[in-house]
């Protein structure tokens, strides 16, 4: 599929409609993750929810349209329409460029940093302690072969494509929205280096157990990081008691009512941030509401983004527009970081920020 511009709605939705009516009638093999899946669902064509989404594409096309017409990079639109068509046909028919060999092998080799294994289970995994030899030190980190591939050799959350690079710099300030396991957090610190700070947010309360016993394998990088254990959103909120004995480990909760959350906003006025350089936010469909509830700390510091993309069908069209609506100055870039439609990350930097100056 090769970039194009379209001047209307129209003309971009016939080009997807062309697309899939050719990509149906090909199919692709070795396209299935079957860690991250059920075996059982390789064969499956989930025909009615590609049939819903088409239906759904149809009717938001001029906000598809306006949101791909913002990507700085015809590498970032080309991406956007692929994701598109993925979701309307799936693995059996489209191939998404992260599927290459090199992901392969990525895959393979944190195989040889597992240390042990542990008694805590997310997704129907095990997970184990790992000594992960990153930034020229040995980070541990407790999870999933798949986080440790995603954080420390794919670069997830790290754009760095067409001399453009936005990620966490030595001495930067950093939103983790989305802690879970810690992983992202040790990553960031070991990145700010002694002079950075790390802020990472997590509701469920197990998993801010999990991150403060992997910090404490990393005491020169957990002197950088502050947990927070609450969700970002648009409003501060206390947590019910209903949900102190928490215990589960679930990195795809959402957030729901009695999870305490906070702003980012208000987390500046009272001065426990003092300053924001660069905002992840993997945060399973509360991106757009968090990064309303920090409207005025984007508006002051103009920090660079990394923001999933991929919890809700809008969150395509939702988020880059809002952004782009606030005319907060910055230009957006697409990358995705699995085979099939999860992990794509909406990357944003503004022109003339002490980030752009220094990548």
């Amino acid at each position: 599929m090769a970039e194009q511009a379209f001047a209307t709605p129209k003309d971009w939705l016939g080009s997807i409609l062309r697309d899939l009516f050719r990509a149906m009638h090909s199919s692709e093999q070795d396209n299935f993750d079957s860690r991250r899946y059920p075996e059982a669902q390789r064969d499956t064509f989930f025909f009615e929810a590609h049939a819903k989404y088409l239906g759904f594409v149809i009717e938001n096309a001029e906000a598809f349209h306006r949101a791909r017409s913002l990507f700085a990079d015809g590498g970032s639109r080309d991406l956007f329409d692929r994701l598109i068509l993925y979701r309307l046909l799936g693995h059996h028919h489209v191939r998404l460029p992260f599927n290459n060999p090199e992901m392969r092998r990525r895959r393979t080799v944190p195989d040889e940093w597992r240390i042990d294994e542990t008694g805590d289970i997310a997704m129907q995994e095990p997970l184990s302690i790992w000594s992960v030899p990153y930034r020229g030190q040995d980070v541990w980190v407790k999870g999933r072969a798949s986080n440790v591939a995603a954080t420390f050799l794919s670069g997830q959350y790290y754009f760095d494509r067409g001399g453009v690079r936005i990620a966490p710099a030595p001495g930067d300030h950093v939103i983790d929205g989305g802690g879970c396991l810690g992983d992202t957090a040790l990553a960031f610190a070991a990145d700010v280096g002694p002079n950075g700070r790390v802020y990472t947010f997590d509701p469920m309360l197990k998993h801010c157990e999990i991150m403060r016993e992997v910090f404490g394998m990393n005491p020169g990088l957990a002197s950088r990081i502050e947990i927070f254990d609450a969700g970002l959103a648009d409003a501060d909120r206390p947590r019910d008691p209903a949900h102190a004995v928490e215990d589960a480990v679930n990195p795809g909760a959402r957030l729901e009512e009695g999870l305490p959350t906070r702003t980012l906003d208000s987390l500046v006025r009272s001065n426990e941030i003092p300053r924001i350089d660069f905002v992840k936010m993997d945060i399973e469909g509360s991106e757009l509401s968090a990064l309303q509830g920090g409207e005025n700390a984007l508006r002051r510091w103009k920090p660079g983004l990394a923001i999933s993309l991929y919890h809700r069908w809008d969150d395509f069209f939702a988020i880059p527009l809002w952004l782009s609506a606030q005319d907060f100055g910055y230009r957006f870039f697409l990358d995705h970081y699995s085979i099939h439609h999860e992990e794509t990350v909406l990357y944003a930097m503004a022109d003339g920020t002490r980030d752009a100056a220094r990548h």
